[in-house]
């Protein structure tokens, strides 16, 4: 059975950094050395990425996780083919923003449904999503709604540091509305439950 974890990672909004940066990490083959990763996305958008960087990685279409090679040199791609309109990069625009939800969708149903141990997202533009009629401020509202899940908090972790943040997407001086006693426990209790659970 195979040791290493499988990821799926999203590709992001279309129109942004998100193709460029999966195929900049998947030109480093070490990826593949503590993973079994996989991108939901689309085919194209990566093969062009490809040919902008200048790169020698083969793009191989999937239509499921168990398709997957997991061979350095290749992105295996779960290939959603979801794009409707025109893509311009740069530009924010409703069929990127519908794109990267459905992307970011697929890829919590494979990890509710055991086939993935991760999620990783590249970038999304808010103003894509927002023009896709949606209304989250961001990915952990995304992710809670995605997972039927009451209670989240945006951790932000490195090697010895971790920092659970109260208030998100939001200005500074509309802060000290937004926070209260009841607010401050459920994150304090989330987190004490996240460090019990993960650090050791």
């Amino acid at each position: 059975m195979e040791d290493r974890p499988r990821i799926a990672i999203t590709m992001g909004d279309p129109a942004g950094v998100g193709p460029e940066i999966i195929v900049k990490t998947f030109q480093d083959r070490s990826i593949h050395d503590c993973s079994c990763p996989f991108v939901v996305g689309d085919a194209t958008f990566l093969r062009e990425a490809v040919s902008w960087l200048a790169g020698d990685l083969a793009i191989n279409p999937i239509s499921s996780p168990q398709e997957a090679s997991f061979t350095p040199g290749s992105v295996d791609v779960l290939d959603l083919e979801n794009i409707s309109a025109a893509v311009i990069p740069g530009q924010p625009g409703p069929s990127g923003g519908k794109a990267a939800v459905e992307y970011i969708r697929t890829a919590v149903d494979l990890a509710m449904g055991h086939q993935v141990e991760a999620v990783a997202t590249a970038p999304i533009n808010k103003k894509s999503i927002h023009l896709a009629g949606h209304t989250w401020p961001g990915h952990t509202e995304m992710l809670a709604e995605f997972t039927d899940t009451k209670d989240v908090a945006l951790m932000l972790a490195g090697d010895v540091l971790r920092v659970v943040i109260a208030t998100t997407h939001v200005p500074l001086d509309a802060v000290k509305e937004l926070i209260n006693r009841e607010q401050l426990t459920t994150i304090i209790r989330l987190t004490h439950h996240w460090l019990l659970e993960h650090v050791t």
